[in-house]
C-alpha cells in the first residue's frame, strides 16, 4: 500500500522474510530450525506467555490475533486481505501450550505465503505445508525455552543454600525435559485431547 508520502506500507511479515532470503540466498531454504530461531528473535516471544501478552506482541507486527470458539476438528487459521493480517485461534486450550504451538503454526503458513509472493518458496515438490508448519512451531517453542535457560540457570546459581541450588538444578531439569516433550509430542496431545472431547459429546 502506497502512503501519501509516496512510500510503500509494507507488511512487517514481508520485511522479516525478506530480511530472511537476503541472509540465506546463496544456500535456499533454510533449515526450518534456523528459520524458527530467527523467527522467535523477531517476534519477541517468551515462554508461558498470556494470551494477552500474545496478542500485543502480534499487533507489534500489524497482526490481530483472536480467540473464538471454533469446530472440534479445528484449532485455528490465518487470513489475509490487503494490508489487514488476522489469526484466529480457538477458545478451547486443549492442552498447556496449545495456544502457542497453533499461533506458531499459522505464522508459519504466513510466512510461507510471504516467501512465495518474494519468488523464495521454501517447500519442494514433495513437502506439505502442514508438515513444514508443524516441524517450525515445535522448533520454534525449543528456541524459545533454549534462549532463556541461561537467565533460569543464573538464578538458581545465585541461591545460597547449596541444597536450594540442588533442588533448583533438579526442578528446572524436569521442567526442561518436560517443556520439550510437550513441544515434539504437541499434535498427538492435541488429537488425544479432542478425541476425548468428542467422545463425550457423542455420549450426551
Amino acid at each position: 500500500m502506497e502512503l501519501p508520502n509516496g512510500e510503500i506500507d509494507t507488511s512487517p511479515i514481508v520485511d522479516f522474510c525478506r530480511a530472511v532470503v537476503s541472509r540465506h540466498a546463496e544456500s535456499w531454504p533454510p533449515k526450518e530450525e534456523t528459520l524458527a530461531e530467527e523467527f522467535v528473535q523477531w517476534l519477541g516471544l517468551k515462554p508461558f506467555s498470556t494470551r494477552d501478552q500474545l496478542i500485543g506482541l502480534c499487533l507489534t507486527k500489524k497482526v490481530t490475533v483472536s480467540f473464538v470458539e471454533l469446530p472440534l476438528e479445528l484449532r485455528g487459521f490465518n487470513c489475509s486481505f490487503e494490508n489487514r493480517t488476522e489469526i484466529v485461534i480457538a477458545q478451547r486450550e486443549t492442552v498447556p501450550g496449545a495456544d502457542l504451538h497453533t499461533l506458531l503454526h499459522e505464522f508459519r503458513e504466513l510466512l510461507e505465503n510471504a516467501f512465495v509472493e518474494l519468488g523464495y518458496t521454501t517447500l519442494g515438490a514433495d513437502d506439505f505445508l502442514e508438515v513444514q508448519a508443524e516441524h517450525f512451531a515445535m522448533s520454534a517453542r525449543m528456541a524459545i525455552i533454549t534462549t532463556e535457560i541461561p537467565a533460569f540457570a543464573r538464578f538458581v546459581q545465585n541461591a545460597e543454600a547449596r541444597w536450594a541450588r540442588y533442588l533448583g538444578y533438579g526442578v528446572l531439569g524436569f521442567l526442561g525435559i518436560m517443556y520439550l516433550l510437550s513441544c515434539v509430542f504437541m499434535p498427538q496431545l492435541e488429537e488425544i485431547e479432542s478425541e476425548v472431547k468428542r467422545q463425550r459429546y457423542i455420549r450426551t
